[in-house]
């Protein structure tokens, strides 16, 4: 009996076997598992159709529903890849992604507006599609693209990491098996919630952990997650039981007293991973929710999502350690250049859409310990391990992870610089205890007054080209910038004037 269905024959058998189950569920509507098979079949039909023998990617624009996941399986049932897109985008980033995929057609899901595009809807591609029998061939297999997600460039510009469909599907042969094993009775599907937009890698856990396992997919959009009695009346009447998020969301739903066992029954099990689950985060869900276990996982889009977990204890809350993200999952390997951990095995990523340059610096072919040729990614990460659980302690680059979403600061510097009268620019991130809780950024502009609303018009000019959580709280115009004896601008210097 065959067990190495890949992701979209996995979600063809689901299909099959429960047709009128609810695969996905947000306020803005629904889809069974044979709406979902059947829908992007003709979405597939008419992007066949359309693009002929054009495999370039296809950006698809929009927020929290279900179309979104029928557009996602139409594009890669069709041979293309995908490139998901939030409506949390500015303009212009949106459209330097769409630059950089060089495809004029993009799918939208809510109305866009953009001068050179041909816009379509997925409703439109159906009444589209010839319903002529799928020419199965066509579907990304192995090493084909399946989807690409970008992500903040030190540059100023984005640059898309590019996942294959052999990589996506040994990290879900990973996610459904930690899942089960988290699970009482060893099961590995339920109803998982989505906090995380689609542009985001974090939903790919959610997603597709779900769909191929026959779940069903509460997706929470921005607004509801404003409205915690709102949402969590949603959650309760959806029957939430795993629990997929960023610690930072966890702790805004752990404000709220509501927030607990009692009150969520179904929920048995948190799947944390983007940014650095806390002790507190951890103790405080445990007590709450005592019915459930809580996993921390690592990993950053180039290697798949995550590739380590771990289950907290007790014990690991009472060291005076960090908590550890885990070990690492079979098929993949992490070992240490210095302080570097560099991630090997059969998730990492293809590289960076259309940019040599940056693959060749990042990526790179190794041996595993059974000597078998495999990709490794540098991730900028440093860390120890100790005992087989491996630990994350930061950065040895200018990223920085806020509310899950990576950031280079160089990103947002290179904007400000891109604004007439800033000669220099230098943003720093502001600690809350470990975790960052917002981004500052010290202006030098001699032109102007540096009142406050200086530095409000140039967070207004920042949202024009940046998405939201990129945009500093606060701009501080400072007259010098102080440098280290290396002649660089001293950031550490900068960050303790903030304390």
């Amino acid at each position: 009996m065959r067990t190495d269905y890949s992701v979209i024959e996995r979600i063809e058998r689901i299909a099959a076997a429960y047709p009128e189950r609810t695969a996905f569920k947000s306020r803005a509507g629904e889809m069974s598992y044979r709406q979902l098979w059947e829908r992007s079949q003709q979405i597939a039909s008419a992007l066949s159709d359309r693009l002929a023998r054009d495999e370039r990617p296809v950006m698809v624009y929009g927020h929290k529903s279900p179309w979104m996941a029928a557009a996602f399986l139409g594009c890669v049932r069709a041979g293309r890849a995908y490139c998901p897109v939030d409506v949390s985008m500015p303009e212009s980033r949106i459209r330097d992604i769409a630059a950089r995929i060089g495809n004029p057609l993009i799918i939208a899901t809510e109305p866009l507006a953009l001068a050179g595009y041909e816009i379509t809807t997925p409703k439109q591609l159906m009444q589209e599609g010839s319903g002529r029998c799928e020419d199965r061939s066509l579907w990304q297999r192995d090493e084909d693209t399946f989807y690409i997600i970008f992500t903040s460039g030190s540059t100023g510009k984005p640059k898309g990491v590019e996942i294959s469909a052999r990589s996506l599907q040994n990290f879900l042969t990973w996610s459904r098996g930690l899942i089960a094993e988290a699970l009482p009775g060893g099961e590995s599907t339920g109803v998982f919630i989505n906090q995380a937009p689609f542009s985001f890698d974090l939903s790919v856990f959610d997603l597709y952990s779900c769909l191929t396992s026959g779940g069903t997919l509460i997706s929470l959009d921005k607004e509801l997650q404003g409205d915690t009695a709102a949402m969590f009346a949603f959650l309760r009447e959806g029957g939430a039981r795993i629990w997929v998020s960023t610690p930072s969301f966890a702790d805004m739903c752990l404000a709220d007293p509501a927030f607990c066992g009692d009150n969520f029954a179904a929920l048995k099990l948190f799947l944390f991973c983007g940014e650095r689950l806390s002790k507190e985060t951890a103790a405080a869900l445990m007590e709450r929710f005592p019915q459930a276990r809580v996993v921390n996982t690592y990993g950053p889009t180039e290697s798949t999502v995550a590739v380590t977990a771990v289950t907290i204890t007790e014990e690991m809350l009472r060291t005076d350690e960090a908590l550890p993200v885990g070990r690492v999952r079979e098929g993949s390997e992490i070992f240490f250049d210095g302080e570097e951990m560099i991630i090997a095995g059969d998730t990492v990523a293809k590289g960076y859409f259309k940019d040599r340059q940056k693959t060749a610096a990042a990526f790179f072919e190794t041996e595993l310990k059974d000597g078998q040729k495999t990709r490794a990614y540098r991730t900028g990460d440093s860390g120890y391990c100790r005992d087989g659980y491996y630990y994350c302690t930061g950065r040895i680059d200018l990223q920085v992870k806020l509310h899950g979403y990576r950031i280079e600061l160089g990103d947002i510097e290179s904007n400000l610089l891109e604004i007439p009268h800033v000669q220099q620019a230098c943003v720093v991130p502001r600690y809350d205890g470990e975790r960052i809780r917002n981004l500052v950024s010290f202006v030098k502009a001699p032109e102007m007054d540096g009142t406050f609303r200086d530095g409000r018009f140039l967070r207004e000019l920042l949202k024009e080209k940046l998405p939201k959580y990129m945009i500093p709280k606060n701009i501080i115009f400072i007259d010098e910038m102080p440098m280290t004896v290396n002649g660089k601008l001293d950031r550490k210097k900068l960050e303790g004037m903030l304390a």
